[in-house]
């Protein structure tokens, strides 16, 4: 399994439920989940990977391998709508659900994203992979 495809599997895991997408570097939009659910327009997510670093040892053959993965949580409303609450706890849920695989760290954790010039706000979170190269 690749890297976009453990990431993107984690994400659906927690967001779809709630009908919100996330897709690598991009917003994709549709109507319907397979699921049946419905789709969120106020929400949605982008990663992307950041860097990769190999890693060699001994015989000069690389052996690990480090991504950083960057998750954009992006939403329409203020922080003090009452929706704000969710969005905190999906955010934790990502993190939590990141941190179960133990290849996952945590290497930078909640932040702001600055406000671009459209209706949506975000949080940041940046994750290190760590696996093997027979892994990729």
């Amino acid at each position: 399994m690749n890297i976009r495809t453990i990431v993107q599997s984690t994400l659906d895991n927690v967001l779809l439920v709630d009908g919100i997408l996330s897709h690598h570097l991009r917003r994709v939009k549709t109507d319907r989940i397979q699921s049946g659910g419905t789709v969120s327009n106020d929400e949605y997510v982008v990663y992307r990977v950041v860097s990769s670093k190999r890693r060699t040892y001994g015989d000069g053959n690389a052996k690990l391998i480090q991504r950083y993965i960057d998750v954009n949580y992006y939403y329409t409303y203020e922080k003090t709508d009452s929706r704000f609450d969710a969005v905190e706890s999906r955010v934790n849920n990502i993190i939590a659900e990141f941190l179960k695989d133990k290849r996952f760290r945590l290497a930078n954790d909640q932040s702001d994203i600055y406000d671009l010039d459209n209706p949506y706000r975000g949080i940041n979170v940046e994750f290190l992979y760590i696996g093997l190269v027979d892994n990729e």
